[in-house]
């Protein structure tokens, strides 16, 4: 890893091309999520309007209850993605410990 960053220190167009990479993938990621916000906000309206038109009476505890089961899901599915990433962030702990005692084993 310190190669890699020596190399692109001494090399200034690498790390221009590095970083316009960089740029160009967040990009994408953040236009991907804004779609995905977008379709949701969508389906959201959608569901609240359905909701409305069948019965107008009943619209706020139905739109209550349909957020608060929304609200759950989402919890449920951060957990789970919380506890994946922590499994990777272990699992990139481990191999790098493995990759340190090769290179000692090598090293000898």
């Amino acid at each position: 890893m310190d190669n890699f960053f020596d190399y692109v220190s001494t090399h200034p167009i690498a790390a221009i091309i590095l970083g316009a990479l960089i740029i160009l993938v967040a990009y994408f990621v953040i236009k991907k999520l804004l779609q995905v916000a977008l379709i949701v906000g969508l389906i959201l309206v959608g569901v609240a309007g359905y909701y409305y038109y069948k019965a107008p009476d009943q619209f706020s505890k139905n739109l209550k209850s349909t957020v608060d089961d929304i609200r759950g899901h989402a919890k449920e599915a951060l957990i789970k993605g919380k506890s994946i990433l922590e499994k990777g962030k272990d699992l990139v702990e481990d191999i790098e410990g493995k990759v340190k005692e090769d290179k000692k084993t090598v090293g000898k």
